[in-house]
């Protein structure tokens, strides 16, 4: 197996890496932490699949977390845990920026949040650059949901760029964020011919499911 665990044969079509590792974790970075606070995060999920005629959130598990440098800028770091267990290495480090911050009304938060994603079977390597960009509004000022696009540049032969629409929502429990969120990566790319069955609207796209658990720490609001 590949990075992210992804088939050998998917090594060479960098589109189709590409659109798996962008699609593999929670958009973390929506809620602004705070200058000293931090927050740990853990995501479950991906694009749907058919297995055994049923249709599942692919199991990619990332573990990460981030730091507020200043009140309008984290730093961040995510390892993909699934990847891991098939021996390859999958790093995703990145910096989130909030132009804009409001606590209430109809004007959202905006963030944009850039990354790189790292991975290697340790005999061969790939690097995709990943932007995401954002607008989230509080519900009851301690709830979100949230709105954004996430682009990824696929290196290769072409190099290709990558996008789709997300959509997610955040239930605060206390210190504990719990997450849903889906994302339709590519919905101009025909992925009928490919395997394994991918899930999504008129057989266009990567249609992904995920579900993600953060622990805020220090005084993020």
């Amino acid at each position: 197996m590949s990075a992210a665990g992804i088939p050998e044969r998917s090594w060479l079509p960098a589109l189709l890496l590409a659109l798996a590792v962008a699609a593999c974790s929670t958009t973390h970075t929506v809620r602004p932490l705070g200058r000293g606070n931090g927050a740990l995060n853990a995501s479950l999920g991906g694009p749907l699949v058919e297995v055994g005629n049923v249709d599942i959130p692919a199991p990619i598990l990332t573990l990460g977390g981030a730091y507020g440098v200043r009140d309008d800028l984290e730093v961040t770091a995510h390892a993909d845990a699934t990847a891991a267990l098939y021996g390859d290495l999958h790093l995703e480090p990145g910096v989130a920026y909030h132009p804009i911050i409001h606590e209430a009304g109809a004007v959202p938060t905006v963030t944009v949040a850039g990354s790189v994603h790292l991975i290697t079977d340790f005999d061969a390597a790939r690097v995709f650059p990943q932007i995401t960009l954002a607008a989230a509004w509080r519900v009851r000022r301690r709830h979100l949901v949230y709105v954004g696009l996430d682009a990824a540049l696929a290196f290769g032969s072409p190099t290709r760029i990558v996008l789709g629409p997300l959509c997610g929502g955040e239930l605060r429990v206390g210190r504990f964020g719990l997450t849903l969120e889906a994302k339709w990566l590519a919905p101009y790319y025909d992925v009928a011919p490919t395997a394994p069955t991918w899930i999504s609207p008129d057989s266009h796209g990567y249609l992904s499911v995920l579900f993600g658990v953060t622990r805020y720490l220090g005084e993020t609001p």
